[in-house]
């Protein structure tokens, strides 16, 4: 088993948001107070069909119709499927909790898009803002409409919505933390291996409209999305592959926070922006399962993501 070093860069400071550790109101929404009306399956999985498209949705064991839930999204990679990524991530995990209950965990499916050349142009699957998914796809309304969705049909707690992704998905996740219709209804991210393309506005053109709390994770081997970023695709040339550096990625998610400048190496989950570089570690969800290629020393999901999401809400969703 290979174990890598994970060292937390915190990017804040002196931030002002809305955290802690105690259990808060839970903000309920319409689908509260009945049981759910569509068909669950013994695992707790049910595939929803949405306006010609679709997404997977996990209920919690101990999930109550009349005690709001938090939710979380998770965003496949390019050419991957919501099973896949229920899988690497683990959100759909029975010990998971968020604010003291089981969580809501969703898994959207991209749309088909031309793929890209150095593959054969097969088509794939691929989120808005990557210069191969689908023209003109609007991933960030089908988001939105999702959790319209969620809400009618479901007991959701909605100052607590969530957004993660790998890859291609991580880079998406960005662009919702970016866009100013859709920041406003998540209380936290977690972009993992994102790949932040020009267009998921990674550095310019961000404007969220309020203090983002982001954590980020990233392999410093990851060869398809290098941790030192790129100028264009090392195979065409398209600028459209443009990648940032990730360091000054994460330094421009802690000027957009109007945190102090600089960074600490440590601890401090608490804090609006986090970022984990991960030695030795490549293109991956971190794992000691190594379910999506190397093993790590911890778990990103459990030991990072989950209780960085607990401490963060919206206090007026």
């Amino acid at each position: 088993m290979l174990n890598f070093l994970a060292t937390a860069t915190i990017l804040s400071g002196i931030c002002s948001l809305t955290s802690g550790f105690a259990i808060h109101d839970r903000r309920t929404t319409s689908g509260c107070g009945s049981t759910p009306s569509w068909s669950f399956n013994n695992e707790g999985h049910y595939t929803r069909s949405l306006n010609g498209r679709s997404y997977l949705v996990h209920i919690p064991v101990a999930y109550n119709g009349s005690s709001a839930h938090p939710t979380v999204f998770s965003f496949h990679a390019f050419e991957q499927d919501p099973n896949n990524q229920e899988l690497i991530s683990g959100f759909s995990d029975p010990g998971l909790f968020i604010n003291g209950t089981g969580i809501i965990a969703v898994y959207p499916e991209a749309l088909l898009g031309p793929g890209k050349s150095e593959d054969g142009d097969v088509p794939q699957r691929a989120w808005q803002g990557a210069p191969y998914s689908k023209a003109g796809v609007d991933d960030v309304t089908f988001t939105m409409d999702i959790i319209q969705d969620l809400q009618e049909h479901l007991c959701v707690d909605k100052s607590r919505i969530y957004a993660s992704g790998k890859s291609n998905g991580g880079g998406f996740t960005n662009l919702l933390a970016c866009n100013s219709t859709s920041a406003p209804l998540f209380a936290a991210f977690a972009p993992v291996s994102a790949a932040l393309y020009p267009k998921t506005h990674p550095i310019h053109n961000c404007t969220p409209g309020r203090v983002i709390p982001i954590i980020n994770f990233h392999g410093l081997a990851d060869d398809i999305i290098p941790f030192v970023g790129r100028d264009a695709d090392h195979w065409t040339g398209e600028t459209s592959y443009a990648l940032p550096n990730i360091t000054k990625y994460r330094e421009a998610w802690a000027e957009r926070n109007s945190c102090n400048n600089g960074s600490t190496t440590g601890s401090g989950k608490s804090n609006p922006d986090v970022g984990f570089t991960i030695d030795g570690l490549g293109h991956s969800w971190p794992s000691t399962a190594g379910l999506d290629g190397g093993t790590t020393s911890f778990n990103a999901t459990t030991a990072e993501i989950i209780p960085f999401f607990d401490m963060h809400w919206l206090e007026h969703p």
